[in-house]
């Protein structure tokens, strides 16, 4: 007759010390339960019971339990081998994906890849602008397996990052390739539940991403910029309102200087729809009358090769890293919170203050539904003469500001 082992006793485990060896002690209250004390002082507990299969197996229960504890998930464990389950499948499956993981396979950013690259993404005329801010926020997840990404790591990956406004893009974009690839078992679901980031209040009280820039802090901020690299282009988006990307993509053949026009091509614009839907119903050039000021600006760069583009870095090449160049003029400047997008929307807010209609802004802003789709749908009037001397009454007042001249418009 085989001898009874003794339940173990909590005062045991609470004097059990390392040695030279391994030490193992079976428990006698629960079939099967072990604990081990290695010689590096770890102390582990594990099941060594037979599987519905009559196999003999070791099942990890887990280290530095108390006895009570670890006879609790023995049981429960005992408990799941009898119903057939795996206990271990869930963490073998999860050695696995981190091994997939290693070599590129089943990462989130491989997830990001397909979608955008073999997915609906791919369809997108904005794909590559929405992939690198998804990857640009979230890059410290993009090498875990997506499986194990959850929505609440992503949002408190999203609510720290250092601006809100892109962490708020990347949100939004991130929400339908969630329920794409959701959908297909490969990230796990409630990732549409994401909130965007609260933006911080700016110096005007406006949310950053609401921001715009006041006469006082235009004062400040102009007389730091110069007229080459981003510092051009930074003044060219301020006197024309368009977007960072249609400045830093600019080439002198866009330009007339005799005509004193702007031709932004249909194929450089922001269009967030589809392939499809813009195959259907194509952009158009966007069409602006320059004001003097631009002009000048463009003059004491070029003309150029038409190729060239316009506002370029070092050798030519595009420029790059404005989250630098914000910082620099925020420092010398002395005004704070504000981003390179904040320029657009000031050229917007004075071009208002100036008196211009909303519909004139719209259009200066290079809107496809002016006046909404209903008006939208009957007129396509693009108002190029009147976006022109509105521009042109925006870039006086803001000679003006540099300058310190009297009677300023608030």
């Amino acid at each position: 007759m085989a001898k009874r082992v003794k339940p173990l006793t909590s005062a045991q485990i609470r004097n059990l010390k390392p040695a030279q060896n391994t030490i193992e002690l079976v428990d006698g209250a629960v079939p099967g339960l072990r604990v081990r004390m290695t010689p590096n002082g770890v102390m582990s507990w594990s099941l060594n019971v037979r599987d519905t299969k009559g196999v003999r197996r070791r099942f990890d229960i887990g280290r530095g339990l108390g006895l009570a504890k670890a006879r609790e998930q023995a049981e429960e464990l005992r408990r799941l081998i009898r119903s057939g389950s795996d206990p271990t499948a869930e963490r073998r499956a999860a050695r696995a994906r981190a091994s997939d993981a290693h070599l590129g396979i089943g990462t989130f950013g491989s997830v990001i890849t397909a979608y955008f690259h073999s997915g609906p993404g791919s369809l997108l005329n904005t794909r590559e602008e929405q992939e690198r801010r998804i990857c640009d926020v979230f890059a410290k997840h993009l090498k875990r397996p997506a499986m194990e990404v959850s929505a609440a790591d992503l949002q408190i990956t999203a609510d720290s990052h250092p601006s809100p406004s892109s962490a708020a893009h990347a949100v939004a974009y991130l929400r339908p390739l969630a329920t794409w690839a959701s959908r297909r078992e490969l990230l796990r679901k409630g990732f549409v539940e994401l909130e965007k980031p609260p933006a911080r209040p700016g110096a005007n009280g406006a949310a950053v991403g609401q921001r715009y820039l006041s006469a006082k802090e235009l004062a400040k901020i102009l007389p730091c910029l110069g007229h080459h690299a981003h510092d051009a282009a930074a003044r060219f988006m301020l006197l024309t309102g368009c977007r960072l990307e249609e400045a830093c993509g600019a080439t002198w053949s866009e330009i007339d200087i005799g005509d004193r026009t702007w031709i932004i091509p249909a194929s450089r614009r922001k269009d967030p729809r589809s392939k499809v839907r813009t195959k259907r119903v194509p952009q158009s050039d966007h069409v602006l009358i320059l004001p003097a000021q631009a002009i000048n600006l463009l003059e004491a760069l070029g003309p150029a090769d038409p190729e060239h583009l316009i506002f370029r870095g070092e050798r030519g090449a595009k420029l790059q890293n404005w989250d630098r160049w914000t910082k620099s003029v925020s420092a010398a400047s002395g005004v704070n919170d504000w981003d390179r997008h904040t320029l657009r929307r000031t050229t917007a807010t004075m071009a208002g203050e100036l008196g211009a209609p909303p519909h004139i802004i719209s259009a200066l802003l290079g809107h496809r539904n002016i006046g909404g789709q209903l008006v939208a749908g009957y007129s396509k009037a693009r108002y190029t003469e009147e976006v022109g001397s509105a521009l042109q009454r925006v870039a006086d007042q803001l000679e003006a500001i540099e300058n310190k001249l009297p009677n300023l418009r608030p």
